[in-house]
């Protein structure tokens, strides 16, 4: 299995880092995890074929790790491809995105691929034989459930575990509280985010980290020289996070 860092930024998304996109590779399978407002830069900087991407899987939708699906699939379109795609999306959402695209005019019959949306929920996905992906609701968005409410909005989002066989990879996406993602952790290579934990979540999480665990999401505060990671240094002792980078790949 192989993972490539197509965005590894936060909500504020730079030159450096794009927003949330994370490329992966199992046995025959190959598929987007988030599609972020960066995604086509992300790919094409990273050297991703646009035909190569057979699935997208969109863990919540906040902009910044959805709002680049139109750009991706318009590119998609305009660049000739002919093989069909699916795209996952948060089961609430699922009647807001096909309206959100046929208001960009990406309307399936229109398209030069067939693209399907389905409607993501927790529990597993069998892509094939060997490959399986599961998804774990979250609380990330549970603080906004009175404004969701009243908008008619279930606030729905997702961690997501791919096994390949025996090898597992975590990916975190956006949580409320590390203690959402500890039993996940164990035994995976791990991406976790590093914007809304506690600095002392990130401390405690980085004082017993290995080169299994990556941390990613990464908002300019916690750079080197940043306001945060100074304060992992002066109040808890961490001079050193395992910080993943766009472009970076991770073989698992």
């Amino acid at each position: 299995m192989k993972v490539t860092i197509l965005g590894s930024g936060s909500a504020y998304s730079d030159s450096r880092r794009f927003n949330s996109c994370y490329f992966v590779e199992a046995s025959d399978e190959r598929f987007l995890i988030d599609c972020g407002s960066d995604a086509l830069r992300g790919l094409q900087k990273s050297g991703v074929g646009l035909s190569s991407v057979q699935k997208i899987f969109i863990t919540h939708m906040h902009a910044d790790h959805c709002g680049g699906l139109p750009a991706v699939l318009t590119a998609m379109h305009v660049s000739g491809r002919r093989e069909p795609i699916e795209v996952h999306i948060p089961f609430t959402q699922l009647n807001f995105v096909r309206l959100w695209l046929d208001n960009f005019f990406i309307f399936p019959g229109r398209m030069s691929f067939k693209f399907s949306l389905l409607p993501l929920t927790a529990g597993e996905i069998k892509l094939s034989e060997s490959v399986k992906l599961e998804f774990i609701r979250t609380n990330h968005l549970v603080k906004y459930s009175d404004l969701a409410e009243a908008a008619g909005i279930d606030p729905v989002s997702f961690s997501v575990v791919v096994r390949e066989g025996s090898r597992k990879f975590f990916f975190s996406s956006d949580l409320d509280s590390l203690d959402e993602a500890r039993e996940y952790i164990r035994g995976s290579v791990s991406l976790i985010e590093a914007t809304h934990p506690s600095l002392g979540e990130i401390a405690a999480l980085a004082e017993g980290q290995n080169s299994f665990l990556y941390f990613t999401h990464i908002p300019m505060e916690l750079e080197s020289g940043g306001e945060w990671r100074e304060k992992l240094g002066s109040k808890f002792g961490i001079e050193k996070l395992n910080l993943v980078q766009d472009g970076q790949v991770l073989t698992i």
